[in-house]
């Protein structure tokens, strides 16, 4: 067989390579199906900032049931003892970030063929490696994104560069998102079980302090009791939403591993079959984390 005209084929790998950019391409279903699936992506992960952020108040309301009763304390500090958790929420957001900035930047490139986003990966990758508490081999995958999107933003990205990227990270990312659903549904729920535990020793201690200044300890029993009862759903409610947030993540990694597996051989009007369903998904779990905050 002879060669074109100007030297040999280029190898069908190579052409394959190119596949998902020219999917990817301004115009029709394919930009508008990524850009579903990125924004999904990204407001899954924003929702997580609730969720990490009360990691720290749970923290401070464990602090509160030292105060002896009738303290009425009025000052809005915050205990020192929270300082260190308060650190590792800062990192945990700034992870989440990170991530969420590869979502928007995989959106802009597809749609655009340029992006900016996570201009500032590289300070958010070194707070959440200094703070959040991810092992190393986290940290090592949380910089790789952050390398991604620094290499994304420089002048002279070139689109076809996108599939081959997607594939390089995808394992990165995923290792990532597990960290921050570890966090949130290891940590953060260890952190709820201590402070329902305590609050459930606090009710205690108000009826034998009731019993002891001889009041009427039924009334007070059912007035606490129904106040336990809120408390409890209020635990409840947010134990589901830890679930429901690593469920989201987990969700999420899968979309995006589907995408890199299919990265180099996938046909423009395939794109939104494949990420359509990860993106609906997600639009039904995040509702279910937001009303618990």
């Amino acid at each position: 067989m002879t060669s074109p005209p100007g030297g040999p084929r280029k190898p069908l790998a190579r052409v394959a390579l190119l596949s998902l950019a020219l999917a990817l391409l301004p115009s029709c279903a394919a930009p508008d199906s990524v850009a579903k699936f990125c924004s999904s992506a990204v407001t899954t992960l924003k929702t997580g900032d609730a969720l990490f952020g009360d990691m720290k108040a749970s923290c401070i309301r464990d602090a509160e049931t030292f105060e002896p009763f009738g303290a009425f304390t009025v000052s809005d500090t915050t205990p020192t003892a929270c300082d260190n958790i308060g650190k590792q929420v800062e990192g945990l957001e700034a992870a989440s970030k990170v991530v969420s900035s590869y979502f928007t930047a995989l959106n802009d490139l597809a749609s655009f063929g340029s992006s900016k986003a996570g201009a500032d990966a590289k300070d958010q990758a070194a707070q959440a490696s200094a703070h959040a508490k991810l092992s190393a081999a986290r940290q090592t995958a949380l910089e790789s994104v952050a390398g991604f999107l620094v290499h994304a933003a420089a002048s002279g990205y070139q689109q076809k560069q996108l599939a081959d990227d997607i594939v390089k990270v995808h394992d990165e990312v995923r290792s990532v998102l597990e960290g921050l659903g570890e966090a949130a549904g290891v940590v953060y729920l260890q952190q709820l079980q201590d402070e329902e535990q305590k609050t459930a020793s606090r009710y205690k201690e108000f009826v034998a302090a009731a019993e002891k200044q001889h009041q009427e300890t039924a009334a007070v029993i059912l007035t606490l009791d129904a106040r336990w009862q809120t408390d409890r759903a209020l635990f409840a409610a947010k134990r589901k939403a830890a679930r429901t947030y690593q469920a989201a993540l987990e969700t999420l990694a899968k979309g995006n591993e589907d995408l890199a597996a299919h990265a180099r051989g996938l046909k423009t009007n395939e794109l939104a079959g494949l990420l359509s369903p990860y993106a609906a998904q997600l639009e039904t779990l995040v509702p279910q984390v937001q009303k618990a905050f």
